[in-house]
């Protein structure tokens, strides 16, 4: 959804903030780059990912420094992107890039339901 957060700044004729765009963008990307801050330092993991509904599942060991943050509902930012073409021009500086991306923000929380964990594993598999 577009809000003061969320707004595309640069070209903004260019971002479309329809749901239904967002999730095949998603969906299709078979890597994320998660962001968190731990301490102040920022990181940016890339893992794994499925989306049901409307619910962003990650992948990643209890026991990693990334999600022991998150399951203390840290903020996270996550990324997807997809290259479609490369725009070859006479000039260097004419040269640019196709390509469609995701981000969304948000809270991270544990899941700790069972089945809610077993569908989450099906989605990544």
């Amino acid at each position: 959804m577009k809000t003061a957060r969320t707004q595309i700044r640069r070209i903004p004729k260019r971002a479309n903030y329809d749901r239904e765009q967002v999730y095949a963008i998603l969906d299709a990307a078979r890597i994320c780059h998660l962001g968190f801050v731990v301490d102040q330092q920022p990181y940016v993991i890339p893992t794994i990912h499925t989306r049901l509904g409307d619910t962003l599942y990650l992948h990643g060991a209890p026991a990693s420094r990334m999600l022991k943050v998150l399951a203390q509902g840290a903020p996270i930012c996550v990324t997807v992107s997809h290259v479609d073409g490369l725009v070859l021009a006479k000039s260097a500086f004419h040269h640019s890039m196709n390509y469609r991306s995701a981000m969304v923000l948000g809270k991270a929380a544990l899941v700790e339901d069972l089945d809610e964990k077993t569908a989450a594993l099906r989605g990544f598999v």
